[in-house]
């Protein structure tokens, strides 16, 4: 339960800080661009830190001593990146809206 709680206070804070990076940097920009850049900022985070974790598994791969257990490592990585990216969004996308268009004015 923590997890998911967890998830949905960096989830909204990620858009928010995002909103409020792309309102104060990009004021010119559309509401609609700066929603969307926003509401992507954590599904794009999480790829990123996914990438990152893969890469320092795959690095430290030679130093495990049983084989087999690296690929199940990263199997599970890509279930938590296939719910961040759709709680990334589902949380995202209404966040994002609310903190653009309370940013704007």
């Amino acid at each position: 339960m923590i997890y998911v709680v967890g998830s949905v206070v960096a989830i909204v804070a990620i858009t928010f800080a995002a909103a409020w990076f792309g309102t104060s940097r990009w004021p010119h920009k559309t509401q609609r661009w700066q929603v969307t850049f926003s509401a992507f900022s954590a599904p794009l985070l999480s790829v990123v830190l996914f990438t990152v974790a893969v890469l320092m598994t795959l690095v430290d791969a030679s130093n495990v001593p049983e084989r087999g257990t690296v690929g199940m490592v990263i199997f599970s990585m890509v279930f938590f990146l296939f719910y961040a990216i759709v709680a990334g969004l589902v949380i995202g996308i209404p966040t994002a809206m609310i903190a653009v268009r309370a940013l704007r004015r």
